[in-house]
């Protein structure tokens, strides 16, 4: 216990334990199995919902969901990251294929603004990667982070899978084949100018 009090990250932890909680709470307040939610992202809110009987039910600010599995750390450069609004230093959700290519995407059948395409950023690094496409090497990098939160039965495994596949290589061919779609619009791929050494 006293580890984790000493640890850069505690600030971050109660907004993300109350972030599970709230989505595994809704479903319980709608009376389904928490593996069935289907989660949706408001970007302009920057928060979490689902619709339920023709009206919209807000769970948790996005940022809070997402930075269990990124343990605090910006998905492209490893530098610590905060989600606590207060914060100087507060991150980014980024698409991690661009919004631009929505499109694109929309003729594929597949949801931009999924859980499963969202991540956190440094405010800098996002900021200089805009609407470009990551180098193939951080597709590896969000896979895994996905299969994280399946493996785990985080409230929001559900929502991965029914957004990505049912199976490990039914999702691995999706997260490519919507890769090649996002590269055959872009210039070139992207890296951050900087990158600590990894941790997830």
């Amino acid at each position: 216990c006293i580890k984790l009090r000493e640890a850069l990250q505690f600030i971050n932890l109660e907004q993300e334990v109350d972030a599970r909680w709230n989505l595994v709470e809704t479903a319980w307040n709608l009376q389904i199995n928490p593996n069935l939610l289907e989660v949706k992202h408001d970007s302009l809110k920057q928060e979490l919902f689902v619709d339920s009987f023709m009206r919209r039910i807000d769970i948790t600010s996005v940022r809070d969901a997402l930075n269990g599995y990124q343990k605090g750390k910006c998905f492209y450069s490893y530098q610590d990251i905060f989600v606590n609004k207060g914060s100087e230093n507060i991150c980014e959700v980024d698409h991690f294929l661009p919004h631009l290519n929505k499109k694109a995407h929309i003729a594929e059948e597949a949801n931009i603004n999924g859980i499963w395409n969202l991540v956190l950023a440094d405010p800098k690094i996002n900021g200089d990667k805009s609407a470009r496409v990551p180098h193939r090497r951080y597709l590896e990098r969000l896979y895994n982070r996905n299969e994280f939160y399946i493996e785990s039965k985080h409230p929001l495994a559900e929502t991965i899978i029914n957004q990505t596949g049912k199976t490990k290589e039914k999702r691995r061919i999706f997260l490519q084949a919507q890769y090649n779609l996002a590269l055959s619009s872009s210039i070139h791929e992207w890296e951050p100018w900087i990158e600590l050494p990894g941790n997830f």
